[in-house]
């Protein structure tokens, strides 16, 4: 087939299907039942069936609840809001930052929209007055690597910025204490750790630098969905999290916490979403020449850069309804269950165990004696997990709800060689 007959051929089959979906012919995938078991779930993330895919820590695979609920936005987007779509879509904004509130303890005026993770933290980082006079900024080198890389940068343009060094595995809560002092701004850190899923003490944390009145900020992409958090009781000031990982999105959604008592004023608005309104002839009927009104938004939507990824969004609401319908607990002991498995399935003779939380976190980390070998014998097998990156010996293991004994199996078996 010419390439002009296959775009026609292709053309006329999209045609064909706008017509079926128009008139509601859309063939709907099978929905996942209110009490699921194990095959259920498993049935929901296709990409299992075609390889062992044990990395949620860099991303759960596309569900198929979480695909419907794409398709049913691209729906709105394409035929309106009238009916039935509008009354999903309408129903998935309102209730969206709700979801999220009731997932890490907080309340939905305080939950906001950002692009990602660092986007929320750059937020404090640009919105700090203090880090502009000089003020200290406290992390550690188990804090996400692009977000050590933005600190750099608020280093060069005049903030003092200690990074508290761990051995490889943790970072002991004595040392971030020691480091912080009166002279801190913020506080910065994960609350599972990417590298090695190392849980922060955050409540102690938190508890130092509220003392010292410095704010605390927790990048929880590796928690929230997975690991319970309570952002009231630990005492987190801001915290952000993208959601394509623990709580089945997929890329350019995240989430925003700010607690009620610093928004607007320990963290100002600087991006000023919404409009101005002219209060001038022509645009009014009278008013002061070139006056314009503004009223910033009261709550954490004010944070919010304008229009966002709203397909993105309505993945994430279908996420965190799984989410919900499972439960953290759940989640994060299946998790740990699995993890345990593997631990006493490793030749040890091959591999360290990095992970200081095997029982908290969701992330187990190895150390290789030989990562090209394990990376090729992986990779022959079909096993998806990940390796390098923040260390040169590194294999970072993160199996999620989907995953089962099957899948370990296969992955000792490559690992083990």
């Amino acid at each position: 087939m010419r390439r002009k007959e296959f775009l026609s051929a292709g053309v006329a089959a999209a045609l064909v299907g706008a017509k079926a979906e128009a008139a509601g012919a859309r063939v709907a995938r099978r929905p996942l039942p209110l009490d699921p078991t194990p095959q259920d779930i498993r049935g929901q993330f296709p990409r299992l069936q075609v390889e062992t895919f044990l990395n949620g820590g860099g991303g759960t695979p596309l569900s198929a609840f979480s695909q419907e609920a794409i398709e049913r936005y691209l729906d709105v987007a394409r035929y309106g809001t009238g009916g039935e779509r509008g009354e999903w879509w309408f129903g998935v904004w309102d209730g969206l930052r709700g979801r999220f509130a009731s997932l890490i303890g907080a309340q939905p005026h305080e939950v906001g929209l950002v692009e990602c993770t660092k986007a929320g933290e750059q937020l404090v980082l640009d919105g700090l007055p203090a880090l502009d006079a000089g003020a200290t900024v406290v992390t550690n080198d188990l804090h996400f690597q692009g977000s050590l890389h933005n600190l750099e940068g608020r280093r060069r343009a005049g903030s003092r910025v200690v990074v508290v060094r761990g051995d490889g595995r943790r970072v002991p809560t004595e040392r971030m204490l020691d480091a912080i002092d009166d002279r801190t701004s913020l506080v910065t850190v994960s609350l599972v750790s990417n590298v090695t899923g190392h849980v922060e003490d955050i409540r102690e944390i938190s508890r130092v630098a509220h003392r010292h009145g410095a704010v605390v900020f927790a990048d929880v992409i590796q928690a929230a969905g997975i690991v319970p958090i309570d952002v009231e009781a630990m005492g987190i000031d801001v915290a952000a999290c993208s959601t394509y990982k623990w709580l089945f999105g997929i890329h350019g959604a995240g989430l925003l916490y700010v607690a009620e008592r610093h928004q607007g004023r320990t963290l100002p608005d600087t991006i000023w979403p919404g409009g101005a309104r002219r209060l001038y002839p022509p645009f009014a009927e009278s008013g002061t020449p070139g006056s314009l009104s503004f009223t910033p938004r009261e709550d954490a939507d004010r944070y919010r850069p304008g229009h966002v990824n709203y397909l993105g969004y309505a993945a994430a609401d279908a996420g965190l309804r799984f989410v919900e319908a499972v439960g953290v607990d759940a989640l994060l002991a299946h998790t740990v269950a699995l993890n345990h498995q593997i631990v006493n399935g490793l030749d040890r003779d091959r591999f360290e165990v990095l992970s200081p939380h095997v029982d908290r976190s969701p992330i187990l980390s190895l150390a290789a004696r030989d990562l090209a070998g394990v990376r090729a014998r992986l990779a022959e097998s079909g096993v998806v997990v990940s390796t390098g990156g923040d260390r040169h010996d590194l294999i970072r293991i993160s199996p999620a709800i989907y995953n089962d004994q099957t899948d370990v199996d296969r992955l000792l078996e490559a690992l083990n060689g």
